[in-house]
């Protein structure tokens, strides 16, 4: 049954490629686009008929003869930044990357050769940069020469404009065509002769899109390739020409999370060369009559608004809430001093002047796939970080990941995430958040993982606290629902929500806000320094912890809440036990005969368990990072304080350490494993970091080896005090602990060694003596002796000098 729909989707592509368009189209209206037919001499002298689609407003101009292609370069145009873009606009099934997906996008340039023969097309790669009129100026220019992509014959001057024959480039194998990365990813080689075409060129005032469609040969397993042996993809490249004037860069702050670029800059006045680093944000201006406004405080509209366009393949009952998470944004701006600073609409279907593809425009595209996600891209001047647009990925099953992670995080608390098929209101309010935080990233705003260590976790838990506050200060964090409310607490649904909150509106107005007494970058950062260092010391909550860039800091971690890992993941636990027996009532829909759904909410459930364990240990041996300027006084690093790292064994012997039967065998256990024995491993992986490598080699003075490992060790072998017998479940957790402490040894014994390896010998040494002692014990069953029998010969193999 499965060939029929494969072979009709292959056929399409047959049929498209026989029966495609190709068309060239200029100018930026649809009453502007007309054909003109004119007769015209060869270079055979033969007279042909000329298609030629023409607008004296257009970036530059396109003609077609018979099988040929042509551009106008006008003279204005040399030496222009001109930023591309190439995105998917067709992908065949399987290949896990889908239309309108961008694959590429550099900075190019014309010029014209010495002997004014030959246009170039050359890369500008942004490396080293100097002002025109210093003198470095021109040892800066000797060691960047741009690459040549392409050269073009002039075939004639016409006034100011130079005519190229383009036909070749358009379908040559280039830095425009499919990058090697992807045709590796899905096996294809060499393009197929004569079944590439150019479907059509589009030129506007200040871009011109080329659409093409190219077909390769391929021995991949994706389904067109295991039928006809080819794939066939379209794509779509957009020149976009880029400001004479580059916007003023702000320069980055480590304070503030932006996404940022970066060149070295050269001048005569150095004596050492300087990285500028800046950010990446929108040009949002002031009108000029509304500069004075602006400086007295009042909201003024920008220039020119922000805007994003719901991809038409999206559907309708989705379309509002896309929307609404974009606006949700205004209240930052408003900050930054802009009201009606960004919005988004419905793409205008019935405009023929408009393409999805066209870089001018930013997009929420809808894709089809079945990979639970979403991600928010942004494209860029690379001379000042100015975004030119966005076009944000938007997975369709993006949904089932929102669905399961408010079921497992809010159900016991909220009884509308009490089934699998949530109401479209619900559905949509998620979908809101997620396009929220991806709107955030097109906006140049890096996550905040730090954010919600900022928020004391009991005020997590009082409702007119949250309502005001948010349960985290920045929907730029991984603090997806709040976990803590208790069923007690009556939280309103819309408070076990982020928000856009207080790190996002400051955010926000510094990267957004003018500031009018700057001449230039630098003396912008002056004043921004000073703002931001006032700032941050006035709220706590304003701080931006990296998490990405610096991963020690146990207050930069994904999926926590509150400033007490231990406490939030008490509460999160307490949830997940009130919600652990209802998931077979929950969690049957429709057709679900086989209890797949139980099967996978349970896995779910599992993992969020993990999650909170794995949010404790991370405070073992671990830094607190605060950015600092020169003026700023303290210490960039502190060790997490004692009480924190000493608070994480009695945690996990509380929940791990001890078989948490809760979790191991509910009622059900039997319909998704075998016995509840084959869920031990899953538990030993979540306490296997406590003797890893990693661990046993950085813990701190704050709790040192010496302290640290004998009451992990005393938690995890009572029974050799007490002279108990050992369960299944915790001679499993002995034997990781024995092979971890013999792996770590025999990793780390040649030469001196360090003070870790000194107290793990040590230790193994001590642990040997309790073992073989208590082998000869009464009182204790058969296995509990063979496996204490067991642990004594491998420590005994790790000791033995071979």
């Amino acid at each position: 049954m499965s060939i029929i729909p494969i072979f009709i989707s292959g056929l399409l592509i047959s049929l498209q490629f026989f029966t495609a368009p190709i068309h060239a189209i200029t100018g930026n209206k649809a009453a502007e686009t007309r054909q003109k037919s004119v007769k015209a001499k060869s270079d055979t002298t033969k007279t042909e008929q000329k298609e030629i689609y023409s607008n004296k407003e257009s970036m530059l101009h396109i003609s077609k003869e018979k099988d040929s292609w042509f551009f106008l370069i006008p003279d204005s145009l040399l030496q222009r930044p001109i930023l591309t873009v190439t995105r998917f606009t067709a992908t065949p099934a399987g290949i896990g990357t889908y239309g309108g997906e961008e694959i590429a996008n550099q900075v190019v340039y014309f010029e014209l050769s010495p002997d004014k023969s030959r246009l170039f097309l050359k890369s500008n790669v942004l490396y080293n940069h100097a002002d025109s009129l210093d003198a470095i100026d021109k040892a800066v220019h000797n060691t960047s020469q741009d690459p040549i992509i392409t050269a073009f014959k002039v075939e004639k001057k016409i006034k100011n404009a130079y005519r190229i024959n383009v036909t070749h480039f358009l379908l040559a194998e280039n830095c425009f065509s499919v990058p090697q990365r992807y045709k590796l990813a899905f096996h294809a080689t060499n393009p197929v002769e004569g079944a590439s075409y150019v479907e059509r060129v589009h030129s506007y005032p200040i871009n011109t899109e080329i659409r093409t469609v190219r077909t390769y040969n391929c021995s991949g397993q994706v389904p067109a390739a295991r039928i006809a042996g080819t794939v066939s993809v379209g794509l779509n490249t957009s020149f976009v020409l880029l400001p004479k004037v580059p916007m003023r860069a702000r320069i980055f702050d480590p304070r503030v999370g932006y996404f940022t670029d970066d060149y070295y800059a050269f001048s005569d006045d150095q004596q050492r060369v300087k990285l500028k680093r800046f950010v990446t944000r929108y040009r949002l201006e002031p009108k000029d009559e509304d500069i004075e406004k602006m400086k007295r405080g009042e909201l003024v509209e920008p220039k020119k608004p922000i805007v994003y366009y719901i991809d038409p393949a999206t559907p309708k009952k989705w379309r509002p809430y896309l929307i609404e998470g974009v606006k949700d944004w205004n209240k930052a701006f408003e900050k930054a001093g802009f009201k009606n600073a960004i919005t988004a609409k419905e793409w205008p279907e019935n405009d023929t002047t408009m393409s999805l593809e066209d870089a001018r425009f930013s997009v929420i595209r809808y894709l089809a796939s079945d990979i639970p996600n979403a991600y928010g891209p942004q494209v860029h001047d690379p001379r000042s970080g100015e975004i030119i647009e966005s076009h944000v990925g938007w997975y369709h099953n993006v949904m089932s990941l929102v669905h399961d992670w408010y079921m497992i995080q809010a159900s016991n608390v909220d009884p509308q995430a009490r089934t699998m098929k949530f109401t479209d209101e619900l559905m949509g309010q998620l979908i809101r958040f997620v396009s929220s935080h991806e709107i955030g990233h097109t906006l140049g705003l890096r996550h905040n993982f730090g954010s919600s260590s900022t928020v004391p976790v009991e005020k997590l838990r009082y409702k007119t606290w949250v309502k005001e506050h948010g349960h985290t200060p920045s929907i730029m964090d991984y603090a997806r629902f709040n976990y803590v409310a208790q069923p007690e607490d009556n939280m309103a649904q819309s408070d076990l929500f982020p928000r856009v909150n207080d790190y996002d509106c400051w955010a926000i107005e510094w990267g957004y806000k003018p500031v009018f007494e700057a001449t230039d970058s630098e003396s912008d950062r002056y004043f921004m320094d000073k703002i931001t260092t006032r700032r941050l010391a006035e709220n706590p909550r304003l701080w931006w912890g990296d998490g990405e860039g610096y991963g020690l800091d146990p207050r930069c971690q994904t999926e926590d809440l509150g400033d007490d890992a231990v406490l939030a993941s008490e509460y999160g636990i307490k949830n997940l036990k009130g919600i652990i027996g209802k998931l077979p009532e929950w969690t049957y829909w429709g057709d679900d005969s086989n209890g797949s759904n139980l099967t996978e909410m349970y896995s779910q459930l599992f993992n969020q368990f993990r999650r909170y364990c794995g949010h404790v240990r991370r405070y073992l041996s671990g830094t607190y990072y605060n950015k600092k300027t020169v003026n700023e006084a303290g210490n960039k690093f502190t060790m997490t304080p004692r009480a924190k790292e000493k608070s994480v064994l009695p945690f996990f012997d509380r929940h791990i350490f001890n078989e948490p039967t809760w979790l191991t065998n509910p009622s059900y256990i039997q319909r998704i494993y075998k016995s509840p024995a084959e869920t031990y491993s899953i538990l030993t992986g979540i306490m296997s970091p406590l003797v890893s490598d990693a661990t046993l080699s950085s813990l701190n003075a704050n709790y040192p080896i010496e302290e640290y490992l004998p009451e992990l060790q005393g938690m995890l072998f009572k029974e050799l005090g007490n002279q108990g017998n050992v369960s299944k479940y915790r001679r499993e957790l002995q034997r990781v602990y024995v092979y971890s402490l013999s792996k770590f040894f025999n990793g780390n014994k040649t030469g001196l060694g360090t003070d870790a390896t000194a107290y793990v010998l040590h230790s193994l040494q001590e642990l040997q003596k309790k073992l073989q002692t208590a082998t000869h014990q009464s009182g204790i069953d058969t296995i509990t002796k063979a496996h204490y029998t067991q642990l004594a010969d491998e420590i005994n193999r790790t000791l033995t000098v071979r």
